[in-house]
């Protein structure tokens, strides 16, 4: 388990009017919302490719100003083998970016398993074990 360390932040009235009303919308505390946007800054200091979006589960790492989440970078590059320059050709993006994503992927590998453990889940196959009577249009 990772210890926690205690941040004393000052903002202005605005900023924490605008955290609480994130934090109240999100169902956590303004404490919580306000240590997980610290802890993307840090990150994207780290990986400035990297961006993040609402999604399942939480926030999630995508390749910037793409639609790629970084898991499925990571699942494409497995699946080719490790072919990088085939993957850069298939996402489209500079080869630099997808390095990067990769990097941030071995960086922090247990939320990029957790993302592709739950995007496994919710296709067809896994649904079809979640709901047996689940038919495919």
């Amino acid at each position: 388990m990772t210890k926690e360390a205690t941040l004393s932040v000052r903002l202005t009235a605005r900023e924490k009017s605008s955290l609480d009303a994130d934090a109240r919308m999100k169902g956590i505390p303004s404490g919580t919302a306000a240590a997980g946007y610290i802890a993307e800054g840090v990150r994207r200091s780290r990986f400035p490719a990297i961006e993040f979006r609402d999604g399942q589960p939480g926030r999630v790492a995508y390749l910037v100003g793409s639609r790629w989440p970084v898991w499925m970078i990571v699942e494409l590059v497995r699946e080719l083998d490790g072919d990088l320059a085939e993957a850069v050709k298939l996402i489209r993006k500079p080869a630099a970016l997808v390095r990067m994503a990769l990097a941030y992927a071995d960086a922090y590998p247990q939320e990029i398993k957790d993302s592709a453990a739950l995007a496994a889940r919710r296709d067809y196959a896994g649904m079809k074990k979640e709901i047996p009577d689940l038919e495919q249009l």
